[in-house]
């Protein structure tokens, strides 16, 4: 009997599931236990991937071709960078606010690989863009960009962008059949207040355009997919998913469109849609909550308990 009334139930829910499909799909996100609240979680994790992506952009600005860091230091502190020159000269006049960039070294053994090329930023170094970036980024290149399976290794040295402190490791491998690269970021974010948050990525970045102007960052069009673990030192842990590509333009300091999805214990508790292609720093947060417009780069580091408190009157 009791079978036959669990077979009974199964077939009730299954017609209930079938009917209601539509509205499973529409169901809210839920609120998850977290230390701090969504908005804090989301818009931290926001701002974090910007400032990962800008310290990543350097990189590639220097490593864009095998020749790229050689043209740059060859161009360092020339006046041309201030006053004009040709596209390469112009790309670093454009990238940096007065023509300033980064003292640059590189040391390689005969033959040309594996070589090392060290970014020095000083105390800061200020962009067009108005980002201040500060410390040093080393990074360890195995072989030319157009080797398949060459790697860079990315470390990090008193590094920061915008007051955010970046230490650990990034790893970039070239597959050069697909147009692609694999990214692996195991990173530390150390924010002003003393808060830190550990990042473990994997990455795949295709380069879907700009190809045929190396010299030239601001046509490149990236389409990354991949996803994040995150464990900040509030107590928080949880799982960031790219669910549609985003896309990231040379010529824009922020993803300018596609969605992520945060997760915790598998549950997902928010999504984060960058738009459709507008250069903007304005990003779209879905909670259980509902929906509101953020902009990235501003966050609020805020614990429910302290929320709470605060609505209460307290």
């Amino acid at each position: 009997m009791k079978k036959v009334l669990l077979s009974l139930a199964v077939m009730a829910a299954l017609a209930a599931c079938d009917k209601n499909d539509s509205i499973i799909d529409d169901m809210p996100m839920a609120d998850v236990d977290l230390k701090s609240t969504t908005e804090s979680v989301v818009t931290t994790e926001a701002a974090l991937d910007d400032v990962a992506e800008a310290a990543e952009f350097e990189v590639d600005l220097f490593t864009g071709t095998d020749e790229a860091a050689e043209v740059a230091m060859a161009v360092e502190g020339d006046a041309s960078l201030k006053a004009g020159g040709d596209q390469t000269r112009n790309r670093f006049r454009e990238r940096y606010k007065l023509g300033v960039c980064p003292s640059i070294l590189i040391e390689k053994e005969e033959g040309g690989w594996p070589r090392t090329i060290t970014l020095d930023y000083g105390d800061g170094i200020e962009l067009a863009n108005g980002r201040i970036i500060a410390g040093v980024i080393v990074i360890v290149q195995t072989d030319s960009r157009l080797v398949n399976g060459a790697t860079r290794t990315i470390t990090f040295q008193d590094f920061s962008v915008d007051g955010v402190g970046i230490s650990g490791t990034i790893v970039k491998t070239f597959l050069i059949d697909e147009m692609k690269v694999t990214i692996v970021r195991d990173l530390t974010f150390t924010l002003e207040d003393g808060t830190t948050i550990d990042r473990y990525a994997e990455y795949e970045r295709v380069w879907s355009a700009g190809m045929a102007t190396p010299f030239d960052p601001t046509d490149d069009v990236f389409e990354i997919t991949g996803n994040v673990e995150c464990v900040d030192s509030d107590g928080n842990s949880y799982r960031r998913e790219i669910t549609n590509r985003l896309i990231k333009k040379g010529g824009c300091r922020w993803i300018v469109a596609g969605e992520v999805a945060l997760y915790k214990n598998g549950v997902q508790f928010a999504t984060i849609n960058y738009g459709d292609g507008e250069c903007d720093n304005i990003a779209t947060m879905t909670t259980a909550e509902g929906s509101e417009q953020f902009v990235i780069g501003k966050w609020k580091r805020e614990r429910r308990q302290e929320r709470n408190q605060n609505q209460n009157g307290q």
